[in-house]
């Protein structure tokens, strides 16, 4: 990405640790989900309904959502069934990968603006790497693929227990740009914790995301494609930091 240096995760690891060392000398962070946001379709989701043998959003999502699994174990719990590698998943997912309009022209946005740009997720780097524009930076659980898929947290982002990854990327990347305003884009509940915490919050139209903000009372703007994002941005200048400043010291609850 152009104006602001970034990097892109290496083999197996995410970019956090140069994603936080290039926003250093921005102003404005934006955070945004990577399935169900910019890609138009879950890409977890297509890939446990084809391979996994059992109802996985009664068995996962119903104590994810309870808060009796962390997002982690969730996605540790789901791709540990999974007996494809990534090539032959790649494959199912490729006609399936569309980005959400308007997403290269929020890219361009940042660009100009030297606004940092960092996609954080729950996926896996295999497919999140694949389908992003090149140079994008992201931050996500690790994986190897040895007949079962293993996920794991990775070293640059340590997780105590029970905390929230996202909420710990935000943390670091917000640690780094010292009073940096922030912007969340998402769509899911696992969005929520990180979300919340932010300046600002741009929801996928009748989301998860979109209703538990209007439940909660979290001001949140929902979207169809990243061009009403760009215009909001444009339109209103950056997001007020006050709010992630007393948003730090709130505890979020989860969705």
């Amino acid at each position: 990405m152009e104006g602001a240096p970034v990097a892109r995760a290496g083999p197996r690891g995410t970019a956090v640790a140069s994603g936080v060392a290039a926003c250093k000398s921005a102003v404005v962070l934006i955070l945004c989900d990577f399935d169900g946001t910019i890609t138009c379709d879950d890409l977890t989701n297509r890939i446990w309904d084809a391979h996994l043998r059992y109802d996985w959003r009664q068995v996962l999502l119903a104590p994810a959502a309870s808060g009796e699994l962390t997002p982690f174990e969730l996605l540790r719990r789901g791709y540990a069934d999974v007996d494809r590698p990534a090539a032959e998943l790649l494959a199912e997912l490729r006609p399936h990968a569309e980005l959400r309009s308007g997403f290269e022209d929020l890219l361009a946005l940042c660009a100009r603006r030297s606004w940092v740009f960092h996609v954080i997720s729950h996926g896996l780097p295999f497919y999140i790497r694949e389908f992003l524009p090149p140079g994008t930076a992201f931050s996500c659980f690790d994986a190897v693929f040895d007949g079962r898929w293993r996920v794991t947290v990775p070293e640059t982002v340590p997780l105590g227990p029970g905390e929230d990854f996202k909420i710990r990327v935000l943390d670091q990347l917000k640690a780094a740009t010292g009073e940096t305003s922030t912007v969340y884009i998402g769509d899911g509940r696992l969005d929520y914790p990180a979300a919340r915490r932010c300046d600002r919050v741009f929801a996928v139209r009748d989301s998860a995301l979109d209703v538990l903000c209007s439940r909660d009372g979290v001001p949140c703007t929902p979207f169809d494609g990243f061009a009403e994002i760009c215009a909001a941005l444009e339109g209103s200048g950056a997001p007020d930091g006050e709010r992630a400043r007393r948003a730090a010291d709130a505890t979020p609850t989860p969705g």
